[in-house]
């Protein structure tokens, strides 16, 4: 294939990519009839029926509008609509709650097959790329391959700043004419727990819906391959500690949940990390990148799709994890 063809197949990649992003939520309930899967590669669409049987949601569910593909991966978008506000303790030890308004959580960590097409520029052309169309709102170049030779396919996207996690949503919303952003730590963590109390699983447990430590090898896995939650999402513990907004104007950023590098007593719903430079101890540049972070490759991050009437469509596109 020319460099020409191929930059098309990567264009109509990257517009697949970004359109299914925005497209694909999970809001059918137990009793609807199935869906279909869509799996869209650069050279084909092929659509193959999903699982007949619904898995049933837990008690206490309905705060979260589960696929009936809930357990198998299947769609990528759960809507969170708050039941009760999420109760936090601050930092004197006062419980405060947080109210959690409606919105769509990416069900998985971002994969590099979501964030290549942005890096990568596979929605530019080659006169577009070389006039320097939308540098400087993508990352720079990388030295060593982002995804550290771990896996790309279905493997969370790690390494990545803050930053160019914030520019990644702002290109995905230009793309779809959606609204895209991380999660507030509020929405993360009511997530992550279900809508129930803080979640501390013992070592049997956490194996079961955890990548760390002790059963990593110490590296990243491809998203989707441990049980979910209750409400359906995927490595809230584990994995890639993902991106939480806390403070807005922060471009150093706060990561929750732990992940493969870290101790199970470090993996849990309140787990939270700021930034280290250790995260960026190989960068040589002066200033540091704000584009990758290198060894931070246990560092990634999920979007929020903001609810609206336009925000309801189907077509699901998610990793083949089952």
């Amino acid at each position: 294939m020319g460099y020409a063809a191929l930059r098309a197949s990567g264009r109509a990649l990257a517009s697949a990519v970004a359109l299914a992003a925005a497209m694909s939520v999970s809001a059918a309930s137990a009793q609807d009839a199935p869906e279909k899967e869509i799996k869209i590669t650069p050279k084909k669409v092929e659509s193959t029926p999903a699982p007949a049987k619904a898995a049933k949601p837990a008690a206490g569910a309905p705060a979260a509008t589960a696929n009936a593909a809930t357990g198998a991966g299947k769609s990528a978008w759960v809507k969170l609509c708050e039941k009760a506000p999420l109760v936090k303790k601050d930092k004197d030890g006062k419980e405060v709650e947080h109210r959690i308004k409606p919105i769509w959580l990416g069900k998985y960590e971002v994969r590099w097959n979501d964030y290549d097409p942005f890096w990568q520029r596979l929605d530019l052309d080659i006169g577009e790329i070389r006039n320097g169309v939308d540098a400087k709102s993508r990352p720079s170049k990388p030295y060593l391959p982002p995804d550290g030779g771990y896996g790309v396919d279905g493997f969370p996207a790690g390494g990545i700043h803050i930053v160019a996690a914030k520019k990644y949503c702002a290109w995905l919303s230009k793309q779809t004419g959606k609204q895209f952003r991380l999660p507030t730590e509020a929405e993360w963590e009511y997530a992550c727990r279900a809508g129930g109390p803080p979640v501390k699983p013992d070592l049997k447990a956490l194996d079961k819906v955890a990548w760390y430590n002790e059963n990593s090898k110490e590296e990243p896995h491809a998203v989707g391959k441990k049980d979910p939650n209750a409400w359906g999402f995927y490595d809230m513990l584990g994995n890639v500690a993902e991106f939480v907004i806390i403070d807005p104007d922060d471009n150093r950023g706060v990561v929750a949940g732990g992940s493969f590098m870290d101790e199970a007593q470090d993996v849990y719903s309140g787990a939270r990390e700021p930034y280290k430079p250790y995260w960026q101890k190989a960068d040589s540049q002066i200033p540091k990148s704000d584009s990758w972070m290198v060894p931070g490759n246990y560092i990634g991050f999920r979007v929020v799709m903001e609810d609206s009437p336009e925000a309801k469509p189907s077509n699901p596109l998610a990793p083949n994890s089952k």
